[in-house]
């Protein structure tokens, strides 16, 4: 399943398990993949940093126990994102699977909280811009594999 993830992309879904496990969740849902992305440290992170309103999205993810839980599956809504990500890639004409595609798809499978007059069709587009610009564009192997 994660073969055409780039290295990027396979990261941010790990971290996003990571940031699931840290709130005490039982499932990595569409809330944890944002602010996994919101977090990066590239032009993707800094984007979306801007427009979604995190204080709701921290909200959503509850109080940080640290607890681990049961192996975690992903939610209706991460499962969605993916799927997404996946149809958003073909639309572009793209063959990989890059975090641009992931926040195009989380944004279509459960819209976020967006901090103040943010245009939510700006910031599409200006996703789209950079999942057509992202950095070597091929699936890639790292060393952590998102759970499947």
């Amino acid at each position: 399943m994660w073969e055409p993830f780039t290295a990027d992309a396979r990261g941010a879904m790990v971290r996003a398990q990571k940031v699931a496990v840290l709130f005490g969740g039982s499932s990595v849902g569409t809330e944890h993949v944002l602010f996994a992305l919101a977090n990066g440290d590239d032009a993707l992170g800094a984007l979306l940093a801007g427009a979604l309103d995190r204080d709701a999205i921290r909200q959503q993810l509850g109080a940080a126990s640290g607890a681990p839980g049961a192996e975690l599956q992903f939610s209706d809504g991460a499962k969605r994102t993916v799927a997404l990500a996946f149809a958003n890639a073909r639309r572009l004409g793209n063959n990989f699977i890059g975090p641009a595609h992931l926040a195009l798809g989380a944004l279509e499978a459960e819209p976020p909280p967006w901090a103040g007059d943010v245009s939510p069709a700006e910031i599409r587009t200006a996703l789209e811009h950079l999942a057509q610009h992202e950095g070597g564009g091929e699936p890639g192997r790292t060393g952590e594999e998102p759970a499947s």
